[in-house]
């Protein structure tokens, strides 16, 4: 999925006094924009990775969604930690790179995240369409989720270890004078071979398959999704209905009791008599009302109950769905601008080396998007998970309240 390799274009104009530092910081402005992006990412990724994981291990409850969440989290933290770190060593140093271990290290950790990461949005489709199109089925622990993650991971560290092999210092002639530059490449035993080939086909093969697989389970998902909008409101109306119907009949009844046993008093007694026990039977009708009042309100109350309950689980699982499935799409959606770049740069040998230096700019900045999933994913969660927004601003509400007591503490003790 990621490859990183840099197409020196330097022009020297005839001169051949450059030493490999000037031509290393004529190639780092080119670099520029790659930099700060990555830097961007990497900043903003690890707070927000940082607060996601505090926030679901401690303020929700353990499930399946709190799990995948977690997992993710602690990936893209990961990748904000190692392989951000050292590609901005190597933007820094583009021609000058001498770490074959880092490199090495570089592009398996790059490959396993990416894999690793692919594998745990499978499981997560797979998880929410057992969730939504079957939900009296066998459904996935919460336990189990994380050996999955586990799982996913792992895969990603098996199908990634070509990388370690074949990548790391390659050697390769700048054209001026007999300078040779170095750089974090396909390494000089791999480089006229076919095997970073097959591996980088290997690995687009694994994404266009994870991402017709997903497509497929979403549309078979978002499917049923409109069904169930379909059916809610039509059974809603039919519980108020059967409430209703409950409640007369329980009504009438009590109605026909209370005028048998009115008709058959009355019979038996005359005088004063017949208008004392008018007047109880009158407080005996109102027992009654009160009677089927509060049984009419009490069948209410356990249909609509169980309704609002109903509604309320069908809709945390469908906003929880939608948030998955938009980290789904970023994921997707940020490895497009990397895949066309590379694709062009593959198709079209003399594509980079004929770039401008605005166009090598762009092409340098541009082919670091992939990383945009590592960062958008906290985001996302404080967009469309309203606890989650909820947990961030209390923690952020405790942690500025206790920096200001602290600082007043101090300007009082200084005073």
């Amino acid at each position: 999925m990621v490859t990183m390799d840099n197409n020196v274009n330097i022009s020297t104009e005839g001169n051949t006094d450059f030493r490999l530092e000037d031509m290393n910081n004529v190639k780092i402005l080119e670099n520029i924009g790659g930099i700060i992006f990555v830097s961007l990412m990497m900043i903003v990724g690890f707070g927000g990775n940082s607060v996601a994981i505090f926030v679901y291990l401690r303020r929700y409850r353990p499930s399946t969604h709190r799990t995948f969440i977690v997992s993710l989290a602690i990936v893209d933290l990961a990748t904000c930690c190692v392989p951000m770190p050292f590609i901005l060593v190597t933007l820094r140093y583009p021609i000058m790179f001498q770490n074959n271990g880092g490199c090495k290290l570089l592009q398996f950790l790059t490959y396993a995240m990416c894999i690793g990461s692919s594998m745990i949005l499978l499981t997560i489709a797979a998880e929410r369409y057992r969730k939504i199109c079957v939900p009296h089925g066998i459904q996935l622990s919460e336990r189990m989720s994380k050996y999955i993650c586990v799982l996913g991971i792992f895969l990603g560290i098996l199908l990634s270890w070509p990388a370690a092999v074949m990548y790391g210092n390659r050697t390769f002639k700048t054209g001026v004078h007999r300078i040779v530059g170095t750089e974090c490449n396909v390494n000089d035993r791999f480089a006229d071979t076919k095997y970073p080939a097959y591996f980088n086909i290997f690995l687009i093969f694994i994404f266009f398959a994870t991402l017709i697989a997903l497509s497929f389970v979403y549309a078979l998902i978002g499917k049923q999704i409109f069904r169930m909008k379909k059916i809610i409101a039509p059974k809603c109306q039919t519980n108020m209905s059967e409430t209703d119907s409950v409640t007369k009949t329980q009504t009438t009844e009590f109605s026909q009791k209370e005028e048998t046993t009115k008709g058959g008093i009355f019979q038996n007694i005359s005088g004063i008599k017949s208008n004392i026990a008018a007047k109880s039977f009158e407080e005996i009708g109102q027992g009654n009302q009160s009677v089927a009042s509060v049984s009419k309100n009490y069948v209410f109350k356990e249909v609509n109950t169980n309704t609002k309950d109903t509604e309320k689980k069908q809709s945390r699982t469908v906003a929880i769905t939608r948030v998955l499935f938009i980290i789904t799409v970023v994921y997707f959606c940020s490895y497009l601008p990397h895949l066309a770049l590379r694709t062009a740069a593959f198709l079209n040998k003399n594509l980079l080396p004929n770039l401008s230096f605005a166009g090598m700019l762009a092409y340098q900045t541009f082919r670091w998007t992939f990383f945009i999933n590592n960062m958008a994913n906290p985001i996302i969660y404080g967009l469309y998970d309203r606890k989650f927004k909820q947990e961030v601003r209390k923690l952020w509400r405790s942690c500025f309240g206790t920096c200001f007591k602290q600082n007043q503490r101090r300007d009082d003790d200084m005073a």
